[in-house]
């Protein structure tokens, strides 16, 4: 396959800015990296695919291109989610080095040019394939050669007289041989969390099953893939096949994690604009770049996974993982500052909201068992119109999972539509606007408390809990009754309000519920 067959590829739309004369170069295999030099990973005739995130200077893409020409690449694909567009320097720091650059639009994703590419590459190597993977050192050839698992794992299970599925934790299938329906996959992945030690043995459809376990990013059975292999023949035993099969997915795995590294990096900019209450068009621009529409109807999710190793890469891993019958159309970011340190965005028009959380459920009740010692709360809001509305949203979603997370139980979610409280309402003002409404009436409290010691802000809080009861306030404050009066005088002269009114004494317990 050559160069010149994928820029032409319509549903690409890609465009040549460097080398449009020297696009006849073979192709092996389209890569994914942000290395600022990736060629330990590179061995000739590549498609490189670049969201530019090792950029920080006008220098930094001679040293790139100058990487990716002495490992011999086919050419260049620069992204145009960080920038906007492809920097000058990056263009003539490749006709330097004659080595031919294309733009990938934002609307177009790395997967969608490896999805392209890939197939049609190993495709064309297909003829004879078989007796080459007969060894281990074939196995990682055709993968490194851009082979799929989907398009090996068969015919080398075949050669290896087996038969075997590549499964996730939630029963969602990778690769795998035929003969295995919804049922089987849901009890092989049930038994696969569910296992004290791995390999284990186990019995699905009347059939004596090895299942093992092959590692991702971080090393957790929440963020790993299974696979499960029959019993061998005499030509190829159990334990052979096994560990050439191991080999083969676990170099795939490998490849999937490095091809999601870089849509990662666009998310946290998403969930970092959200979390600050970043600028309204920056927010629009960081949903496009990960490929959500700005005006789509929205959800959002916060969820926090405590008690395990490396709780927020796992969390983002977890949360992938139960998202993903609705891939691409969702964002998920770790925000590892926060102690609920995951958010996801789903871009969900035309869905009901009950249809995500029903996903969601069943996702987590299929993970539970592999949870351990570790505890998952997750809080899902109500549909947002829009990048506007998405903050409100995501404020949903945090009280939702406050609640999730006073629930007991290893793994609780909680929707937005199960809560009834002023909180929902607050969440969709404006944070400025509450904490200055917060600030407005409770700052003179505060000060006043700061200076004289009076604790005026815990006798509010204790009087309109005890729904202005001055003699059951007093004895819980272990006051008099007429140092209660002195207090809540003071409360009143300074904040102006009088709390023998219902709309005063309102006012005053919202102020109360909002952050500081």
């Amino acid at each position: 396959m050559l160069l010149r067959e994928v820029v032409a590829m319509p549903q690409l739309r890609l465009s040549v800015l460097a080398g449009a004369d020297d696009l006849d170069r073979p192709l092996t295999r389209c890569y994914v990296t942000d290395l600022l030099d990736p060629r330990r990973y590179l061995s000739g005739g590549e498609i490189v695919l670049t969201g530019l995130m090792w950029r920080r200077g006008p220098a930094d893409s001679e040293t790139f291109v100058s990487a990716c020409a002495a490992a011999g690449v086919a050419a260049i694909g620069a992204g145009d989610a960080v920038y906007g567009s492809v920097p000058a320097d990056l263009v003539e720091a490749c006709r330097g080095h004659q080595v031919p650059l294309f733009e990938v639009p934002v609307e177009v994703s790395f997967r969608d040019i490896l999805d392209e590419v890939n197939p049609s590459l190993w495709a064309r190597r297909a003829t004879g394939l078989a007796t080459v993977l007969v060894r281990h050192r074939g196995l990682v050839a055709a993968m490194a050669a851009g082979a799929r698992l989907g398009d090996l794992l068969s015919p080398v299970a075949a050669d290896l007289g087996v038969d075997c599925w590549v499964l996730t934790p939630t029963g969602r299938i990778v690769a795998g041989t035929t003969g295995l329906d919804a049922t089987g996959r849901a009890d092989l992945a049930a038994a696969f969390v569910a296992a004290d030690r791995l390999p284990g043995a186990i019995t699905v459809d009347g059939r004596p099953l090895t299942v093992l376990a092959v590692p991702g990013r971080p090393e957790h059975r929440l963020a790993s893939w299974l696979l499960a292999v029959t019993a061998g023949t005499a030509r190829a035993p159990l334990p052979d096949a096994a560990d050439e099969l191991v080999s083969l997915v676990a170099l795939a795995r490998a490849q999937a994690d490095e091809a999601t590294r870089v849509e990662r990096r666009l998310a946290h900019r998403v969930g970092s604009l959200l979390d600050s209450g970043g600028d309204l068009g920056e927010l629009r621009a960081g949903l496009s770049s990960c490929g959500l529409s700005p005006d789509s109807t929205f959800l959002a999710l916060t969820a926090s996974l405590t008690g395990l190793p490396a709780p927020a890469e796992l969390t983002v891993a977890v949360v992938e993982e139960i998202l993903r019958p609705y891939a691409p159309q969702t964002v998920v970011a770790g925000l590892a500052d926060r102690p609920d340190n995951i958010l996801a965005v789903v871009s969900a028009p035309g869905r009901p909201a009950s249809t995500v959380l029903d996903t969601v459920r069943a996702g987590i009740a299929a993970l539970v068992p592999a949870l351990g010692a570790g505890r998952l709360a997750v809080g899902i809001s109500g549909p947002a119109a829009g990048a506007l509305a998405l903050p409100g949203a995501v404020e949903e979603a945090r009280h939702a999972w406050r609640a999730a997370r006073d629930r007991p139980g290893r793994a609780t979610v909680v929707s937005a539509g199960e809560l009834a409280s002023h909180l929902l309402l607050l969440a969709g003002v404006p944070a400025d606007t509450r904490r200055a409404f917060r600030d407005r009436l409770l700052g003179p409290l505060v000060e006043y408390d700061r200076v004289h010691d009076a604790r005026l802000v815990h006798t509010l809080e204790t009087f309109l809990a005890c729904s202005g009861s001055w003699s059951r306030c007093a004895e819980l404050l272990h006051v008099h009754v007429n140092t209660l009066r002195y207090r809540i005088g003071r409360v009143e002269q300074l904040t102006g309000r009088d709390l023998n009114r219902f709309e005063d004494r309102v006012d005053l317990f919202l102020a109360l519920r909002l952050p500081g």
